[in-house]
């Protein structure tokens, strides 16, 4: 069965966030007739909203190299890990699509990497519509879309903490060594697990300090933006799909 269309992949991300992200790289007209040439065209759109993301950026750190070093330094620095962040989280929610937390075994399709592209498309349009009102000075842009991540973010939330205490008890009772095998599923051992909640770890903890250091150089900012950036952070972490797919045994 091949995967949503892509007009739906961004259908997390508030209207205005949507409307960029249309804008800088217009969905493709054509229809994909396998799962294949559906990764292609999902791949080549998270591509393009990346290179609308750095432009973007550009406008707003490239002029503080003269004008405020300091900012400019900070700028460049909090990017470096927001793009960690990014590409980390992206990739803990594709994975969870392929662990079987009730069995403990990771498998492997055609499909593996659809959701990770989901994921950098609204990472991507977030960051860049962000970027692009912080360069106009478009604060009420900013407020606006923050505002349309609440609830996204309270799902978020209630399904990476359910997420995270499950596959923690599939790695509590982990076997501590598995044969190799080169089959497309195999068991997770204990020592796979490690990095694996680690990872997941890291992707949920970034959000906040991130946010606080993005609202530590806006320049008036509210007294909730580290509270509301956090949100829209954390609403890109959702692990819904993998929850219904252990709950479906899909």
């Amino acid at each position: 069965m091949l995967a949503p269309t892509l007009a739906l992949l961004l259908a997390a991300n508030p209207s205005p966030v949507d409307a960029w992200a249309r804008k800088a790289c217009p969905l493709p007209k054509q229809t994909p007739d396998s799962n294949v040439e559906m990764k292609f065209m999902e791949q080549q759109r998270a591509g393009c909203l990346k290179k609308a993301m750095n432009k973007a950026l550009d406008k707003v750190i490239v002029p503080l190299k003269k004008s405020k070093p300091p900012a400019f330094k900070e700028w460049m620095s909090l990017q470096a890990d927001y793009n960690r962040w990014m590409a980390e989280a992206c990739a803990a929610v594709e994975e969870a699509n392929w662990v079987d937390l009730a069995s403990g075994e990771r498998s492997m399709g055609t499909g593996y990497g659809f959701t990770e592209s989901q994921c950098l498309q609204r990472q991507f349009s977030w960051r860049g519509f962000y970027a692009d009102a912080w360069a106009r000075k478009d604060w009420n842009a900013i407020q606006q879309a923050l505002q349309g991540f609440s609830e996204s973010a309270r799902k978020a939330r209630d399904t990476l903490q359910s997420y995270r205490s499950k596959a923690q008890a599939t790695a509590a009772r982990a076997p501590a060594h598995v044969e190799e095998s080169d089959l497309p599923m195999r068991q997770l051992a204990q020592e796979d697990w490690k990095p694996y909640l680690e990872r997941l770890e890291r992707a949920a903890s970034a959000p906040e300090p991130l946010a606080r250091r993005q609202c530590a150089l806006h320049p008036s900012p509210a007294p909730d933006c580290a509270q509301r950036l956090t949100d829209s952070l954390v609403s890109q972490l959702d692990f819904s799909e993998a929850l219904n797919n252990q709950e479906t045994g899909n």
